[in-house]
């Protein structure tokens, strides 16, 4: 079994699947993880990370870029990822159902 170690900026595990934590570490996926670019990691958050939020079931993945505000958001859908429209300055989420703006 492979196992994957990111440390997302920011994640959110719903109340019914807190079984995943234990001991202080999440032992499968997040319902919801945001991630904020920095110099040099934007091909990692955009493809690599996202291509095993995606296989382990994270519903939904954002990737903001704190420079031009711009937020990529993902859903998960039959198991595969979902692109939305970019957005500016806001991520809308279905998990939590509220649009956060910034």
């Amino acid at each position: 079994m492979k196992k994957n170690a990111f440390q997302p900026d920011i994640l959110f595990i719903r109340k019914e699947n807190m079984g995943i934590v234990k001991k202080g570490k999440v032992y499968g996926a997040p319902d919801m993880i945001v991630e904020i670019l920095s110099p040099g990691n934007k091909k990692h958050d955009l493809e690599d990370k996202k291509l095993v939020y995606e296989q382990s079931g994270v519903q939904e993945y954002f990737v903001i870029s704190p420079e031009s505000k711009d937020v990529v958001t993902y859903y998960l859908s039959d198991g595969k990822f979902v692109k939305q429209p970019k957005q500016k300055g806001k991520v809308k989420s279905k998990i939590l159902k509220k649009t956060f703006s910034f």
